[in-house]
C-alpha cells in the first residue's frame, strides 16, 4: 500500500502517466452506464449491440436538451462533465485532480451515509472516526505514453483514451481525458461490465497472444514496463491535512475545478461535510495528553477554551491550508484542569 507522499513524489518524476482517483479499493475501470445495465434486470444478457443502442438514446437526449439550453460543445464529454451516466471514464493529466475527486467523493458519500439524520452516541463517534482514518482509496495510472505505443501497433486495439475539448473550461481545468471502449472490437466473451482493461487483454489474448499484457500484483505490464498500475492507499488525519495543502498550492480546489456556480456549490458543500466530521470528532486522530509536556501557558489557554491551542493538541484536521473552511463550531472539546495537573476533556457549547 502506497502512502500520499509517495503517490505525489512518483508522479513529480514521471510525466507519462494519467491519473483516475477513487473513492474506494474496490472501484474497477467500469463505467457508470455499464454498471447501471449490468445491475439491472437484463443483467448478464445484455450485448454490446445493445448497449451502443442505449447509450445512443441517451446521448440524443443530451444533445437535443443542450441544444435548448445553449450548451456547445461535444455532447458526451458534457454529459460525462455533468454526471450523466455515460459509456465513459474520466482521467486526468494531473495527479493532484485524480487525488481531489476520490477524497471530496468519499467525504460526501460518508457523512450522507453515515451521519446525516443518524443517531450517533460515543461508540460509534469513535467506530466512525477509525473508518474515516482507515478507509482505503485507490489510484490507476495509466502510462499514456506505452498506450500510444501500443495503439499505433494495434490500431484495432478497443481501448480509446483521447483529451477532452479544452475550449470548455470545466474540462480544461481538470485537465482531462476520457476513456471508453469501441465496442465493433471487443472479443468474443467480453461483456459490458468487464473492466475496460480486462476488455484489452482479452481483444490481445485474443489476436496477439504471442504480445499479451502480463499481470503482476497490482500492475499490467507490456514488454516489461507499467501499462497500469492500481495503487491503494489511506489518508490517516497527517496526511488529509497534507493532501489539502497540496491541493490548493496546485489548483485542484473545487472553484478551480469547477469554474462556476457549480465550484462555489461544491465548496460550501464540502466544508460544511468536513466541519460535521469535526464537530463529531470524526476528522480527527487521538494523541495522548501528558502534563509535564504541556506549558502552564498552553494549560490555560486550553482550560479557557482557545481553539488553536486545542485543535493542536488533539490533532484535530486543520481547516487552514486547503479550500475547506472552518464554520463556527456548534460544540468542541474543551479542556478541564484540574489542581493535580489531571485533564479532562469535557463538551462546550459556543
Amino acid at each position: 500500500m502506497a502512502t500520499l507522499k509517495e503517490i505525489i513524489s512518483e508522479a513529480k518524476v514521471n510525466n507519462d502517466f494519467i491519473y483516475r482517483g477513487c473513492a474506494y479499493e474496490s472501484y474497477d475501470l467500469v463505467p457508470t452506464l455499464a454498471r447501471k445495465l449490468g445491475a439491472g434486470r437484463l443483467n448478464q444478457d445484455i450485448s454490446f449491440g445493445q448497449y451502443d443502442i442505449y447509450a445512443a438514446i441517451v446521448e440524443n437526449a443530451a444533445k437535443r436538451e443542450y441544444r435548448e439550453v445553449n450548451m456547445n460543445g461535444n455532447s458526451n464529454e458534457l454529459s460525462q462533465h455533468y454526471g450523466i451516466d455515460t459509456s465513459y471514464l474520466d482521467w486526468s493529466y494531473s495527479v493532484y485532480v485524480a487525488l481531489y475527486f476520490a477524497f471530496t467523493s468519499y467525504l460526501k458519500k460518508f457523512v450522507d451515509e453515515n451521519i446525516l439524520n443518524r443517531p450517533i452516541d460515543a461508540c460509534k463517534m469513535h467506530c466512525l472516526r477509525d473508518d474515516f482514518n482507515k478507509h482505503k482509496y485507490c489510484m490507476y495510472k495509466l502510462n499514456k505514453t506505452l498506450y500510444d505505443e501500443l495503439k499505433n501497433q494495434y490500431p484495432k486495439l478497443p481501448l480509446i483514451v483521447y483529451d477532452t475539448d479544452h475550449k470548455n473550461e470545466r474540462m480544461k481545468s481538470q485537465q482531462g481525458l476520457l476513456s471508453s471502449i469501441d465496442t465493433n472490437n471487443v472479443a468474443q466473451g467480453s461483456k459490458i461490465q468487464d473492466s475496460q482493461i480486462q476488455i484489452i487483454v482479452d481483444w490481445l489474448h485474443s489476436n496477439n497472444p504471442s504480445d499479451s499484457l502480463e499481470k503482476k500484483d497490482n500492475k499490467y505490464l507490456w514488454n516489461n514496463e507499467t501499462f497500469l498500475e492500481k495503487i491503494t492507499y489511506k489518508l490517516p488525519q497527517r496526511d488529509r491535512n497534507y493532501l489539502q495543502k497540496c491541493l490548493k498550492e496546485n489548483g485542484a480546489i473545487s472553484t478551480k475545478l469547477f469554474p462556476d456556480f457549480e465550484g462555489v456549490k461544491k465548496n460550501i458543500e464540502f466544508s460544511e461535510d468536513y466541519n460535521i466530521l469535526r464537530d463529531w470528532e470524526i476528522a480527527y486522530q487521538e494523541a495522548s495528553f501528558h502534563s509535564n509536556c504541556i506549558s502552564k501557558e498552553d494549560l490555560l489557554k486550553m482550560a479557557n477554551g482557545d481553539q488553536n491551542v486545542i485543535d493542536s493538541r488533539l490533532n484535530t484536521d486543520q481547516l487552514k491550508e486547503g479550500e475547506f473552511f472552518l464554520f463556527r463550531k456548534v460544540s468542541s472539546m474543551a479542556t478541564r484542569v484540574y489542581s493535580n495537573g489531571q485533564i479532562d476533556l469535557v463538551k462546550q457549547k459556543f
